[in-house]
């Protein structure tokens, strides 16, 4: 039936098709013409931006290092000063292609943080108070946060008006973030409506991620066999055969990435392991293991998280040792060292922690994770000797969450004491962090 809907979208002239697609995500109603060209849901009274001139005085600034600063104060966690100093990018250079870089980064990191009023908020000041132009990072980051609040039919109605009044075309981000929304609102039709049109409308292919999220809704729904379908469909769109493993293996031919229909796969693992049916999801999982392509970091943790999950610790840590061998992350390395602090096998998660979590892109999180489970578990000198260890790496400082944990952590053990010297180490942190970091990022310009 999806197929047959997909055909038929295809055939149909623009008028009709405009009215074809009139019900189900298309019928929610639009906005009245908007007094400003981003329009998104916010509270006027809220307001809380900070004007130009009050921030002046914070900062001796020159507008071409203050994207690198920003950089710096969100990898520290300090977004509110990393958003005033937005701020003074946005009124410096207004014109600079190079400021929305830096709105996208504050604004992602208020959504990462959950503070999805303020990312509104920065949002409009932004991109409709100082005409700044966005790009489609700063709307999906939006969309992203309006649908984990569960404001689903207001991340539609922007959506639609990106579609008719920006010259931003959404990507593949903005339909598998929509998709994914509608899913979890159970609005399962309404993303297949979505689908149907983006892919009626537009020559080129939507990626597996988009898929993956309405194959879910089915099998959530029992319609297995839809889902099959759907994903048969996924396969073929690119190599035209209906053989699976002739599919897969021009898959790896052409060099196209095959993480996006593992990430399909891994769906399927996960409904047979809740279906009861653990020899077909395993069944499944070996047949994934064969295919010979690099699993990337992104679905070797959702595998990771989906055995783990069902009991599987031998294929989990089969995996994980396939995974340091290939591409791994840190959330690879909190996954399992997680898994380890369950079992009560601290000394494991420990040596986990010390094979995969010292040396990565992101150790940061690894040793904050680690010290926040050693924390609640009233182990503070283990705790204290992990903060150690990161204060001592050349390009780790931690964070202020990271201090805020053991601040906590010693409040409440009546550890004053401790607590006092570790708030002092929060001003240190920072004077050592900007002379780690400014020789690389505040270069003078020629």
């Amino acid at each position: 039936m999806f197929l047959l809907r997909l055909r038929f979208s295809n055939s149909l002239s623009a008028p009709i098709r405009r009215c074809f697609f009139s019900h189900g995500v298309s019928s929610l109603p639009n906005p009245a013409a908007a007094s400003v060209p981003y329009p998104i849901p916010r509270d006027p009274s809220s307001s809380h931006v900070p004007r130009h001139e009050e921030l002046m005085w914070k900062l001796d600034w020159c507008a071409s290092r203050l994207h690198a600063r920003v950089m710096m104060m969100i990898k520290l966690s300090n977004l509110d000063a990393a958003a005033d100093l937005t701020v003074l990018a946005a009124r410096s250079r207004p014109s600079s292609s190079a400021i929305t870089g830096t709105c996208d980064a504050i604004i992602g990191a208020m959504c990462r943080a959950g503070r999805y009023k303020d990312a509104s908020e920065y949002f409009h000041y932004f991109f409709n108070e100082s005409n700044l132009k966005p790009n489609i990072s700063c709307c999906n980051h939006i969309i992203r946060a309006l649908c984990h609040q569960n404001r689903v039919d207001e991340a539609v109605r922007f959506y639609r008006h990106l579609l008719a009044n920006s010259p931003l075309p959404p990507n593949e981000h903005t339909h598998e973030t929509l998709a994914k929304g509608l899913v979890d609102a159970g609005r399962v039709k309404e993303a297949e409506d979505l689908i149907v049109e983006v892919m009626s409308a537009e020559s080129s292919q939507l990626s597996p991620l988009v898929f993956n999220h309405l194959i879910r809704g089915f099998l959530d729904q029992g319609r297995h066999e839809t889902a099959m379908e759907v994903f048969k469909d996924v396969k073929q769109r690119v190599v035209s055969s209906e053989d699976d493993e002739v599919a897969d293996w021009i898959h790896f031919i052409i060099d196209e990435d095959y993480n996006g229909i593992a990430m399909v796969e891994a769906t399927f693992i996960d409904y047979w392991f809740k279906q009861g049916n653990d020899k077909e999801a395993i069944k499944c999982y070996a047949s994934l293991l064969r295919k010979k392509f690099t699993m990337n970091a992104v679905t070797g943790n959702t595998l990771l998280r989906i055995l783990l999950c069902h009991g599987k610790e031998a294929e989990a840590w089969a995996l994980f040792d396939r995974m340091c061998d290939q591409q791994y992350d840190a959330e690879t390395c909190n996954i399992v060292v997680n898994e380890c602090f369950r079992n009560s096998e601290l000394s494991k998660a420990v040596e986990t922690f010390q094979r995969v979590g010292t040396n990565i892109s992101g150790s940061q999180l690894c040793y904050r994770n680690i010290i926040s489970r050693f924390c609640e578990e009233g182990m503070l000198s283990e705790a204290e000797t992990l903060f150690e260890e990161m204060c001592s790496k050349q390009f780790i400082v931690p964070d202020i969450p990271t201090y805020r944990l053991l601040l906590d952590a010693y409040g409440n053990a009546a550890r004053f004491d401790d607590a006092d010297r570790i708030a002092n180490l929060v001003i240190d942190a920072n004077i050592k962090c900007v002379a780690k970091f400014c020789p690389m990022y505040f270069q003078p310009y020629h």
